[in-house]
């Protein structure tokens, strides 16, 4: 299904003619069924149904899902939501003040999972990103320290 999101992304740029075409060749793939590729207000919504469930895709804005395990900080301006299933990738920008909140709140929640935790930091850019394993979800988090702003990657998925 990511195949597919990806291709409809690359043919939104083109219009309504080719958000059209590319809903068309999408939906003529083997085990892809219904595909929507709306855009309205500065985003994108891709909505694709194949044999496992589907999942959507909004870039340029969307909503946090509801349930999402994975804290969400105000002040935040969600960037982009894929979903997948009980799959879920949210992207987010905060001011690049809120870096060091920011990982300090995340790593307030991975100690507090109880998981296996692997840690990675760098310092160009400054960036910490957390892989968590919690039975049978698993979480990557990624804060990123950029120029204007801090890019906060958010993945929960099952891994049974």
């Amino acid at each position: 299904m990511l195949a597919a999101i990806t291709l409809a992304l690359s043919a939104c740029s083109g219009g309504d003619i080719a958000g059209n075409i590319a809903e068309e060749v999408l939906e003529n793939q083997e085990g892809v069924g219904d595909v929507e590729i709306d855009e309205n207000n500065g985003s994108v919504v891709i909505e694709v149904e194949d044999e496992e469930g589907g999942g959507s895709a909004v870039i340029g804005g969307g909503d946090v899902p509801d349930g999402f395990p994975i804290p969400v900080p105000d002040g935040g301006t969600v960037a982009a939501v894929f979903t997948q299933d009980s799959d879920a990738t949210v992207t987010l920008t905060y001011p690049a003040s809120e870096y060091d909140s920011l990982v300090a709140t995340y790593q307030a929640f991975v100690d507090g999972t109880g998981g296996d935790v692997n840690t990675f930091t760098s310092s160009n850019p400054a960036s910490t990103t957390w892989t968590v394993t919690v039975d049978d979800e698993a979480y990557n988090i990624s804060v990123t320290e950029g120029d204007p702003d801090v890019t906060v990657f958010l993945v929960s998925s099952s891994t049974g």
